[in-house]
């Protein structure tokens, strides 16, 4: 049995949320490049959808009979991204505004991937710096 001390926390998550970002910019790339090719179906990654339904299936198992109680238990599984080819043409405009979007999702989740990585280096050290 392999030990992982980030395994209950949102590190894992992160990551997959990163790798899901990473595949759906290539997506978009790859869309992108193939705007002016005759017969290309583009190329959508699902990810949100995925983990909003797993985030519903794996709901916190502890019991409060106080909003006020910290909730108990719960883990995510393993989320990942799926790529579907669409029944239509490259619109450009969506592609970019898509593109954009991605960029900011992938640079927020680094910034909270770099957040639980401070704390976890914090901890072992014992103080700030």
């Amino acid at each position: 049995m392999k030990f992982s001390p980030l395994e209950k926390t949102l590190v894992p998550l992160l990551r997959q949320s990163l790798d899901a970002y990473n595949k759906r910019h290539t997506a978009i790339a790859e869309n992108i490049s193939n705007v002016a090719t005759k017969g290309y179906r583009p190329l959508k990654v699902h990810f949100e959808e995925e983990l909003r339904q797993s985030l519903e299936k794996n709901k916190p198992a502890g019991k409060t009979s106080d909003p006020r109680h910290m909730v108990i238990g719960g883990t995510t599984k393993s989320v990942r991204a799926s790529v579907e080819e669409l029944n239509a043409r490259v619109n450009i405009e969506s592609e970019m505004a898509e593109l954009a979007q991605n960029q900011i999702r992938f640079n927020f989740v680094t910034r909270m991937l770099r957040r639980r990585y401070d704390t976890i280096k914090t901890s072992i050290r014992g103080r700030l710096a």
